[in-house]
């Protein structure tokens, strides 16, 4: 499947039969998503980021969805499409996912990632007001974009999406299984994930072909409900297409990272955090955390969702970025009493 399949894929999403309510889920803005300018960032340890940005002449801010562990810029394409004309938009491909690019040794930790999110915003955004938008790992992302820039939240960055993401603890998630058994599977996948590496070329393969098999194992953990079929095959897809020694690498950070410290310096300006109902990999627990220390954070919980809620829910997901843009976009010219029209 190609990026354009994805990204048409992604657009047409609300258009399918839901099966698990029953009835037909909300249509997304007609049309295939509008044109992208690609560009590529170089990172601070030379790594080639995949930046691409959707032009809005005049918008008065520029809004930068980072995406999770294991998709890539595409899952925003349904947003990215609702804002279109409103807002500046800037998307990227995190490293080792998409087209971006790896490195040599691999640097994959969230201190890095929110480096690389510096490094984009530098290249692509030189200017001007930010809404920064994260799922999953790229809500970690802005996490350490904060922890290494905090003069920027309140001052260039006016707002916050967190959604389906965590500032640590992740070693504590059980993903449903019984309690007792937690710990050894968090023992057990970094060493299964480092002996699959090494056979990289072998797995890879036949992870790209299990196809539907693979949605069948990991949908229960990646959404609340059944997804339609395309979206079904977009998932195993997009996660296919990111390399095993990604996933080792990036899994082992996940689960002892911690970024707790930092949250109230996300205080300075309006953050919203979206959960999924029934995310099992960064519980609701996980999103009551951020908002308790993060000073007047909002949170969103949407009903009948799981983890993967920008693709599950895109439609929402939308309308609830939307809603923060409204929030801080600035208020428009007024004219004085006593400005004279003359006509």
């Amino acid at each position: 499947m190609s990026f354009a399949d994805i990204a048409s894929a992604l657009a047409h999403q609300g258009r399918f039969f839901h099966p698990a309510s029953g009835a037909p889920a909300i249509a997304t803005e007609p049309g295939d998503p509008p044109p992208t300018r690609p560009m590529t960032v170089t990172a601070d340890d030379g790594v080639e980021l995949h930046v691409e940005i959707q032009e809005a002449p005049g918008a008065p801010l520029t809004v930068v969805f980072c995406h999770g562990y294991l998709l890539n810029s595409t899952s925003w394409d349904v947003q990215r499409t609702m804002l279109a004309g409103k807002v500046r938009v800037v998307l990227w491909d995190h490293r080792g996912h998409g087209r971006s690019g790896w490195g040599t040794p691999p640097n994959a930790t969230i201190d890095q990632v929110g480096r690389d999110l510096f490094a984009v915003i530098r290249a692509a955004v030189p200017r001007g007001r930010l809404v920064l938008v994260g799922h999953s790992m790229g809500g970690m992302a802005i996490l350490a974009l904060a922890q290494s820039h905090p003069g920027m939240f309140g001052g260039r960055v006016v707002g916050v999406v967190l959604s389906s993401t965590s500032a640590g603890g992740l070693s504590s998630i059980t993903a449903g299984l019984p309690a007792i058994t937690a710990p050894f599977v968090h023992r057990l996948v970094p060493a299964t994930l480092t002996r699959l590496g090494r056979h990289a070329r072998i797995v890879d393969g036949a992870r790209r072909s299990a196809g539907g098999a693979t949605y069948l194992i990991t949908w229960p953990y990646l959404y609340g409900s059944r997804v339609p079929r395309t979206v079904a095959r977009l998932t195993t897809r997009l996660m296919a297409s990111v390399p095993i020694q990604v996933i080792a690498e990036f899994y082992t950070e996940l689960v002892r990272y911690d970024l707790h410290a930092v949250l109230p310096a996300l205080g300075r300006v309006p953050v919203l955090v979206l959960v999924g109902e029934r995310d099992l990999i960064t519980p609701i627990a996980h999103a009551e955390a951020l908002v308790a220390a993060i000073p007047d954070a909002e949170l969103a919980v949407v009903a009948d969702s799981g983890h993967l809620l920008v693709l599950e829910r895109p439609r929402e997901f939308g309308e609830q970025v939307r809603k923060l843009i409204n929030q801080v976009m600035p208020p428009k010219l007024v004219p004085s009493a006593r400005t004279r029209v003359t006509g």
